[in-house]
């Protein structure tokens, strides 16, 4: 299972990819494109949020979102 900062790092490499006008597959085999831009963002901005909160040594309610690996 990936961390949450390995998580944050295939996010921000999707994304860059994306920008850079290449697609890439999940795990599960669906394509990201440009079209899955702001998904990509919407989960970047929540592991920032998760990884900022664990640092500050607050609780942290684990929630499997399988949607995007």
């Amino acid at each position: 299972m990936m961390t949450l900062r390995e998580r944050l790092q295939w996010y921000l490499n999707a994304e860059q990819k994306i920008l850079m006008q290449q697609s890439i597959e999940t795990a599960e085999g669906e394509k990201l494109t440009f079209a899955s831009l702001a998904t990509v963002r919407r989960e970047i901005e929540r592991l920032q949020r998760l990884i900022s909160r664990e640092s500050q040594g607050g609780r942290c309610s684990m929630i499997r979102r399988n949607y995007l690996e």
